[in-house]
């Protein structure tokens, strides 16, 4: 009979913690409709099909996960928010940050430092993309 009722005391325990784990991820992370496509404008911030680093840049950005850093018009996390960071900051500083490196390396903690170590082997195609895209972004949602 013991067996039986620690079984369910483990069944109801996991079950809560599972629904726990649910709620508070749905209030973390708002679910927001994902763009089409890498092209497609979001916001105020839009993408100019007629520049193709900036386009890049934006795929750059989706196939590195950064929206689980970071948003872009409410989409993705909503703690570190990129709208109108194209107009606060210069390419240099752009890069910088994206790669936890220079200047920023001093502001960041020492563990975004180190998540942000894997942006430092980007090719410098998709480096300059992303740097690109991100200047692109000088409006507000």
């Amino acid at each position: 009979m013991r067996e039986i009722a620690a079984r369910a005391v483990c069944v109801l325990t996991i079950i809560v913690v599972l629904v726990l784990a649910h709620v508070f991820a749905a209030r973390h992370n708002p679910r927001m409709a994902a763009p089409a496509s890498p092209a497609e404008p979001v916001g105020q911030d839009r993408v100019l099909p007629s520049v193709p680093n900036t386009v890049r840049g934006r795929a750059v950005y989706a196939e590195q996960g950064c929206a689980s850093c970071h948003a872009i018009a409410g989409a993705g996390n909503p703690r570190n928010p990129l709208d109108g960071v194209g107009a606060r900051r210069d390419r240099s500083e752009l890069f910088e940050w994206a790669t936890g490196t220079g200047a920023a390396a001093d502001q960041l903690s020492p563990a975004t430092v180190r998540r942000k170590e894997r942006y430092r082997v980007l090719s410098s195609n998709d480096s300059e993309a992303l740097v690109a895209y991100l200047a692109s972004l000088t409006g507000t949602p």
